[in-house]
């Protein structure tokens, strides 16, 4: 009995190291991701609301620095990012009327998945009914 308890012991704390070693790798992933070129917005939901379109023309480059840069039509406004364990933090300004749209997307988000070419992420307050989706160009 005590062998098989030494057993199962033993097979969960390997799984959650894996676990663990895989969140980080995902991640640490995110933010090579991320840097890897630029991006646009192709789903901003807002309390169930569809506002993709509110970024329609905006080109997102995410820099190694940690900062953002989001471009329209040759004027650009800057910020800064972050991904830190399962969150990808951005600040582009204040959520006011002033700052719309980009205040928007001032956040801390949650990493929902990310490949080579999308960052799919939902706000941490799941409340709001926030989704981004990050497609690269």
């Amino acid at each position: 009995m005590k062998t098989k308890h030494s057993w199962l012991t033993g097979l969960f704390l390997s799984i959650l190291l894996v676990s663990c070693t895989s969140r980080l790798d995902d991640n640490s992933n995110t933010s090579q991701v991320a840097t890897s070129g630029s991006w646009r917005v192709t789903l901003f939901t807002d309390s169930g609301n569809d506002e993709t379109t509110d970024f329609a023309g905006y080109t997102f480059t995410f820099n190694d620095n940690g900062t953002i840069s989001a471009v329209k039509n040759g004027t650009t406004q800057s910020g800064t990012w972050l991904v830190t364990s399962s969150k990808f933090n951005i600040d582009l300004g204040p959520k006011i009327d002033a700052n719309k749209p980009l205040g928007e997307l001032t956040d801390d988000w949650k990493i929902l998945s990310s490949s080579n070419t999308e960052i799919r992420l939902t706000d941490d307050n799941a409340s709001s009914n926030e989704f981004l989706t990050f497609t690269k160009n």
